[in-house]
């Protein structure tokens, strides 16, 4: 008699388990090529949203489905599909570099339009650690995400890179909501229904958005410790297709 499919996260829940299970195992990181090059997500050939390789975590706040995270083609383009739910979820990769000898973030996206108005509900997050003051003026400390649990690498910092409602909206950069850790400081990339449905390739200097958040700090120190793609909860579903994350120099 055949067994119930189990859900995505039930399945990456025992995949982790068994991980912690095996003493002795150490924490595996994404690291900078020599050349200066960081290939964060292709996704590259052999990569499985459901056995993810050790230096990716996922984290929920409730079930995730199957369909919510996926391996596809999308006009010819391997890419992840990513669609939000009831739950909250984010999944990264685990990094170490430089944040001033690598600022560049690159990546493809391709969006479909919200139902509701606002930002778009998935966005990428990038995650900071080293920090010259976590308690300096604009300062956003603590674990954000933190209601998803505790296997996200530690972090000072984090800075979401969303879709906006309007095209205008590029460019902007707003705090995340005060006392909340749900919400990052939020960087717009790009926006717009009329720029929805189309493949988009951005470049974006990390070194200059945390320069503009949190003004005045020594950024020779802090480190890019996590790069991925995060989903918010309670809004109806949109996907988003994301390709060929890199951090280059």
């Amino acid at each position: 008699m055949a067994t119930a499919p189990r859900t995505l996260a039930t399945r990456l829940g025992a995949l982790c388990l068994s991980l912690v299970l095996l003493s002795g195992c150490a924490v595996k990181q994404a690291t900078v090529a020599p050349e200066g090059l960081l290939n964060v997500l292709g996704p590259f050939p052999g990569f499985s949203a459901v056995d993810l390789p050790g230096d990716w975590v996922i984290e929920s706040d409730g079930d995730l489905g199957d369909a919510q995270l996926t391996v596809v083609n999308k006009d010819g383009v391997p890419a992840i599909k990513v669609i939000n739910g009831e739950g909250e979820f984010i999944v990264v990769r685990r990094t170490r570099a430089m944040m001033l000898a690598t600022p560049y973030l690159s990546w493809s996206w391709n969006i479909e339009p919200p139902a509701a108005t606002g930002f778009h509900p998935v966005r990428l997050v990038i995650g900071f650690a080293g920090v010259g003051d976590p308690d300096s003026k604009g300062g956003w400390k603590a674990q954000s995400f933190s209601m998803l649990g505790s296997r996200l690498p530690e972090h000072d910092r984090a800075v979401s890179l969303t879709w906006g409602e309007s095209a205008l909206q590029r460019g902007s950069l707003s705090p995340g909501v005060s006392g909340s850790t749900r919400t990052a400081p939020r960087f717009t990339v790009r926006g717009g229904r009329e720029n929805a449905g189309s493949w988009w390739l951005e470049t974006v200097d990390l070194a200059d958005i945390y320069a503009r958040t949190w003004p005045g700090e020594d950024a020779s120190r802090v480190q890019v410790v996590f790069i991925g793609i995060a989903a918010a909860a309670g809004r109806e579903p949109a996907p988003v297709y994301v390709s060929g994350i890199i951090l280059t120099r």
